[in-house]
């Protein structure tokens, strides 16, 4: 439980589920805003554009218009004076007062250029440098059969020429009007975002105030042209075009005399204030997200806190800890589960005295599962090895003793010869007044019949040494020895729970338990203090160094039984020969023809 960690915390999974919903909703949000208000925004900017245009389109008629009627006027009176020059006497500074009237009213024409009047230029522009052969040249090398207009800069930046007829039918005369456009390039450049421009069917700019030049040609214009030259309905449009800029919504008008107005704005200027408005919501969303991260870890703390105070003493209760030391925090089921949690560890504190003190009267193997309800009443066949130990003499040390001292020493001798038989895996079954008896292979097995053998007896040398060890220590304090027998055999048992349903005792009963008791009894005739059966030495007697006995018969059985001393296990230096064996227990060596081990059978038998 220490070592698993945890991949996907709780206030994470909280954080992430708010953050993805808040995500969402202003996301979604955003996303409404910005599309409705586009929308609105585009309308609004087609629709001003598009009036801008049209209006713009309307003043460069109306003052082309104006400009060609009062130059019209003003060629129809001359023309009529040179007629009457004919018939009459008629001064010729009337011709001139009637131009110099005209250039008076028009400010912003430059020249004039018709038959009846040749080539005059307007005396406010005397300062301009204006040279009346380039003018000259300029009209003769356009087309002046048509009513056209064409870009004049290389005379006066900026200005047009207006061509048209005039006159009546049988004599139609061609004229030639400059205008300054500086008052219409200051009309048409609308200071906004907007920007407007005059082109004629040729894609030649005619006034072009806001459009940025390079190499003298205006190349975003171009552009604009190029596109009207592919459009084939170009009078009243409006359309979103790529450019070198960028995207641009551009409105087209077309007037008099084949010529277009185009008014064009940028996209971005369009959606700038809404682009704005959705950075700001973006930016006041991941604030808004922020905080709420912070509130979510806040408000998760109350949730993961005592969830980890109950993942702690979940690992304390594992590891056998029961006192948890946990309080609740909340009155919600958090906090009912932490109040259950605790009385849980409460439970399990009181079960684990009781399997403490349950095992202290019997095995802790039985105890665990007798408490875990897989031991019932009943039994079952197994395959194991029972030992029978008993101190020799016992009686007579006994009445030497008081009661009190015969408990004491009984305690210290048991404490010492149970140590062994649970360190090498074996369970007590019962102890009879001094005697010990001991099972390998029941409840549970080390694996197999021959390892639960080789533990039974493994665990009576550690109760030799133990023994050797316990009597030094008694011989220091001037108290007599104590010798004791060993008895092991191995073979098939009935195993499990004898008694009623009020008391049970779990116990091994079959030939195999008798003929184990048997053999501990022989110990003392054949002066020695570990003997196994015959079967128990054919599972493990190349692990051995034994010595044979005389043997038993057994009822049922017409051969006796073998029987062996153990003197060690097989490798280890000393002892290896009965007499060391006899040394250390402190006995002498007893005439093995002298002992009736039939005689001893009626001693030690035990009724099954």
């Amino acid at each position: 439980m220490k070592d698993s960690k945890i991949k996907f915390p709780i206030s994470l999974k909280h954080i992430l589920l708010f953050s993805a919903l808040i995500i969402l909703v202003l996301g979604v949000s955003t996303f409404l805003v910005s599309t409705l208000v586009r929308g609105d925004d585009r309308r609004k900017a087609e629709e001003n554009n598009h009036t801008i245009n049209a209006r713009t389109a309307e003043t460069v008629q109306l003052t082309f218009s104006s400009v060609q009627n009062n130059s019209y006027i003003l060629f129809d009176a001359v023309s009529k004076l040179n007629g009457k020059n004919k018939t009459a006497q008629v001064s010729a500074s009337d011709s001139e007062l009637l131009v110099s009237d005209f250039f008076n009213v028009n400010r912003d024409v430059i020249f004039i250029f018709s038959p009846d009047t040749d080539l005059q230029i307007n005396p406010s522009y005397s300062n301009k440098n204006i040279e009346p052969d380039a003018v000259l040249n300029f009209i003769k090398s356009k087309n002046l059969e048509s009513a056209k207009v064409y870009n004049s800069n290389e005379l006066l930046n900026p200005s047009v020429v207006l061509f048209f007829k005039y006159g009546p039918s049988n004599v139609i005369k061609t004229a030639a009007v400059g205008l300054d456009t500086n008052a219409l390039a200051s009309l048409m450049s609308t200071g906004s975002n907007n920007a407007t421009l005059l082109v004629d069917e040729n894609t030649n700019v005619l006034i072009n105030p806001d459009f940025e030049s390079k190499d003298k040609k205006y190349a975003e214009a171009f552009e604009l042209i190029d596109y009207i030259n592919n459009k084939t309905d170009t009078d009243n449009t409006q359309s979103l075009i790529e450019t070198l800029n960028g995207k641009k919504f551009m409105a087209v008008h077309k007037i008099k005399n084949d010529l277009f107005v185009i008014t064009t704005i940028p996209e971005k200027a369009v959606f700038a204030v809404i682009n704005r408005t959705t950075y700001r919501i973006i930016l006041f969303s991941l604030a808004v997200l922020f905080i709420a991260i912070i509130i979510i870890r806040l408000f998760s703390k109350n949730i993961t806190n005592p969830i980890a105070d109950l993942v702690e003493a979940s690992a304390k209760i594992e590891q056998g800890e029961f006192e948890l030391g946990i309080e609740p925090r909340t009155k919600d089921e958090i906090g009912l589960l932490t109040s259950s949690f605790i009385q849980m560890g409460r439970g399990l504190a009181e079960r684990e005295k009781l399997m403490v003190s349950f095992s202290k009267f019997t095995n802790k193997t039985i105890a665990q599962k007798a408490a875990s309800g897989e031991l019932a009443l009943g039994g079952e066949t197994r395959n194991a090895t029972i030992f029978f130990s008993d101190i020799r003499s016992f009686t007579a040390m006994s009445e030497k003793m008081q009661p009190k001292e015969v408990v004491e020493f009984l305690n210290e001798y048991m404490t010492r010869m149970v140590e062994c038989v649970n360190k090498t895996n074996g369970v007590v079954d019962k102890y009879i007044g001094d005697a010990i008896m001991a099972v390998w292979g029941a409840p549970e097995s080390s694996g197999n019949p021959a390892q639960d053998a080789m533990n039974a007896v493994a665990a009576a040398l550690m109760m030799r040494a133990a023994l050797f060890n316990f009597n030094k220590s008694r011989r220091e304090k001037g108290l007599a020895p104590v010798h004791i027998g060993c008895g092991i055999n191995s073979g098939p048992v009935v195993a499990g729970q004898i008694g009623s349903n009020e008391r049970m005792e779990y116990t091994v009963i079959g030939d195999a338990v008798n003929l184990a008791s048997r053999t501990e009894a022989l110990n003392k005739p054949f002066a020695t203090d570990i003997l196994i059966t015959e079967n128990t030495y054919n599972l493990i007697k190349s692990r051995l160094i034994v010595e044979e006995m005389p043997g038993v018969h057994v009822k049922g059985k017409t051969e006796a039984i073998k029987m062996f001393a153990v003197i060690n296990i097989a490798g280890r230096e000393k002892p290896s020969t009965i007499e060391e064996v006899r040394r250390i227990i402190g006995v002498a060596a007893p005439d093995l023809t002298k002992v009736n081990t039939d005689d001893e059978e009626k001693k030690y038998n035990i009724q099954s």
